[in-house]
């Protein structure tokens, strides 16, 4: 009887792919958009971890801006009384606050344990809200980019 010869040598292919930025788009879905009071600007904020500022003064939408700093998702964006600054909120927990002519981040907020889902913003008393997966609200000092209150007696509000 002659011996099995068992060959261990494994086929090796090469994968190659080309990633690319999407010019005039998002990689990927849009969670949220907000309007420019007189309409000119539309943000959106996307799965693919970047808002983007889009001109609609134009026959065609065009992408003018992308602010790229958080490192998932973008849930929701509010943009803030004089339109200079963005918040966006992100699946990476945090929370930006962002200077709309130069992309630049301003603050970036951590207090969320988990993803960062909703934002609300009170224009005549310039409070901003938040609210994630961690089931907490807290409330923000938009100047500081500190907590303010957070509830009765200054805890957290959770959800149950």
């Amino acid at each position: 009887m002659l011996p099995t010869v068992v060959s261990t040598r494994k086929k090796h292919r090469r994968v190659s792919y080309v990633l690319r930025e999407e010019t005039g788009r998002h990689r990927s879905g849009i969670n949220s958009m907000v309007m420019t009071r007189r309409g000119d600007f539309l943000y959106s904020a996307g799965r693919d971890a970047t808002a983007r500022c889009w001109s609609t003064g134009a026959s065609r939408i065009r992408c003018e801006r992308t602010f790229d700093e958080h490192t998932d998702w973008v849930n929701d964006l509010v943009l803030l009384a004089d339109e200079s600054r963005l918040v966006t909120a992100s699946s990476d927990t945090t929370l930006k606050i962002w200077n709309t002519g130069n992309q630049r981040v301003v603050h970036t907020l951590h207090e969320h344990q988990d993803y960062v889902k909703a934002l609300a913003y009170a224009r005549q008393t310039g409070q901003l809200a938040s609210a994630g997966l961690d089931r907490d609200v807290l409330l923000w000092d938009l100047e500081t980019g500190q907590k303010t209150v957070a509830g009765p007696g200054g805890q957290r509000i959770t959800v149950q």
